[in-house]
């Protein structure tokens, strides 16, 4: 298998059109192979936030050489990925389970990392906060936060990307505090894993 972590600095910058072929050609897959904690993971956000939920989804991106010159140097905002992503006419089962029905939803990126070192702190903290009327107490909400990155990621903290953003138009959120949108890209899986959390009283 190809080394994706692997950058050849001998390789010229992609042009824009380049940038256009790569979007028309990528192929997006969607995955169902979850590990034991991320159903228990399911299971807890379904006690905490009783009246919204967890959505898990996992995607898998085919290879292309110029979206691996970006996705090797963590430089994947640069071709607006997270917004292009969602655009894809692959993302309409995940489109239609967060009800929104834009083909081309607007997408705003708001915050990213080059790693996963603190999302189990997040995971912990939003289970342990909990949604309107539950909470899940410390010690098992970490070890269910750690369990699930520890497991679905392999522990390879440094090789995967962080986004949060704010898919627009998705009805299944309820746009209150509870609203939580997590993507991550797995560099060496060419793989997407996307967490939405919602609640409300």
């Amino acid at each position: 298998m190809t080394n994706r972590l692997k950058i050849d600095y001998n390789s010229e910058v992609p042009t824009d059109k380049d940038i256009l072929e790569m979007w028309n050609e990528i192929t997006i897959t969607e995955l169902n192979d979850w590990s034991k904690s991320a159903e228990e993971l399911k299971t807890k956000f379904s006690k905490t936030h009783c009246n919204g939920g967890i959505q898990i989804h996992k995607f898998q991106i085919s290879d292309n050489s110029c979206f691996q010159w970006f996705a090797s140097r963590n430089r994947l905002s640069e071709i607006y990925f997270v917004k292009r992503f969602f655009c894809k006419p692959e993302l309409l089962n995940y489109k239609t389970n967060l009800k929104n029905d834009n083909q081309k939803p607007k997408c705003k990126e708001t915050n990213w990392y080059s790693d996963i070192f603190d999302l189990t702190g997040h995971l912990a903290r939003i289970l342990g906060q909990g949604g309107a009327y539950e909470n899940l107490n410390a010690k098992d909400a970490w070890k269910s936060a750690l369990d699930f990155v520890s497991e679905e990621f392999e522990e390879r903290f440094d090789e995967i990307n962080r986004f949060s953003y704010n898919l627009e138009g998705s009805k299944w959120f309820y746009e209150v505090a509870w609203d939580y949108s997590f993507l991550m890209f797995d560099k060496r899986k060419n793989q997407v894993l996307i967490i939405d959390i919602t609640d409300t009283d």
